[in-house]
């Protein structure tokens, strides 16, 4: 690997675990955005335009430019550049490369069947990640803000929207974060089996969801478009799975309605192309993440880990349920 190939790669993922081996790996990233992100949300210049109307009416402008696009026939042509880029095993792919007609539709692709099998498939005291991705986990809100969300104003009643009552529930929280890169498959999978009772959308913003992101002042996982989709299990009680959009990414698509019961593993929203993040809430107690899991994050590292792997186990003593709107 160049010189540059490392320096944007660390720009964009300063510490990054490969589950599998427990090796640290590079993140592929172009150096120009990696550079670009990291000056708008690592430096005092960069705060200082976020704070700027213009600023804000760019960023909308250039997301939804690039949105048309990539839905447009004419994107096409971007699809193996995006491939080479980003270094992604195209042979994972559901379809041959040639058969996606925009570069949408190879982003948001599925995995041929088989590839990522479910862990502990007959045991739904078993959570799973909900996508490729790169992972963090903390035992409560607070080790989480502290280590992981920089963000100045950041609350879970400022993550869930209007209509929720945290003062109780949720105010000793586990959550997973799950940080997903254009090379990743957008499509968002339930972490739990249950009844889904609510679905919700917050946010306008779409600002990064890179790790200087992330790591910044901006408040990016309580201001940027989101799906908040609550759960009800029995076996982890109540559990929310908030999924947000960033920049370069159009809406969160929700795959499933209120009243419907799906299992771990099952399809439940769709992004558009980009970044984005999911945030996986579970009440106090309610779940003991897997071990590796945990000593990374302790660490300030990324776990780079793979859909429908084993995210930690039920504790057999979930916390209350909670009626939807009323937490």
């Amino acid at each position: 690997m160049g010189v540059f190939a490392w320096l944007s790669s660390k720009t964009a993922t300063p510490c990054l675990i490969d589950r599998d081996t427990g090796r640290e790996v590079l993140e592929p990233s172009p150096l120009g955005k990696a550079v670009r992100m990291w000056l708008l949300y690592k430096t005092w210049i960069g705060r200082l335009l976020l704070r700027l109307p213009l600023t804000w009416w760019i960023l909308t402008w250039q997301h939804h430019r690039i949105a048309r696009y990539a839905n447009s026939p004419e994107s096409k042509k971007s699809v193996k550049p995006f491939i080479e880029t980003f270094k992604i095993d195209a042979s994972a792919a559901e379809k041959p490369v040639e058969a996606y007609p925009t570069l949408q539709a190879f982003f948001a692709r599925r995995l041929k069947p088989g590839m990522r099998p479910l862990a502990a498939p007959d045991n739904d005291a078993v959570a799973v990640h909900p996508a490729d991705s790169r992972c963090v986990v903390y035992d409560s809100v607070d080790a989480a803000h502290r280590f992981w969300i920089k963000g100045q104003h950041f609350s879970v009643a400022k993550l869930l929207g209007p209509g929720y009552d945290v003062r109780d529930h949720w105010r000793h929280a586990a959550l997973a974060i799950n940080r997903l890169s254009p090379s990743d498959i957008h499509r968002l999978h339930a972490s739990v089996s249950g009844t889904i009772v609510k679905i919700a959308r917050r946010g306008t913003r779409f600002m990064g969801s890179q790790f200087a992101a992330v790591h910044s002042h901006a408040d990016i996982m309580t201001e940027n478009d989101r799906i908040v989709m609550e759960f009800d299990s029995r076996e982890f009680g109540t559990v929310v799975q908030v999924m947000i959009g960033a920049s370069e990414v159009g809406s969160v698509v929700p795959l499933v309605k209120e009243g419907q019961h799906v299992k771990k593993g099952d399809e439940v929203a769709v992004f558009a192309y980009g970044g984005s993040i999911m945030t996986t809430l579970f009440g106090g107690g309610a779940i003991k993440f897997d071990e590796d899991l945990e000593a990374n994050s302790r660490a300030g590292r990324e776990t780079l880990v793979t859909f429908a792997s084993s995210l930690g186990r039920a504790t057999g003593r979930p916390h209350a349920h909670a009626p939807a709107g009323q937490m």
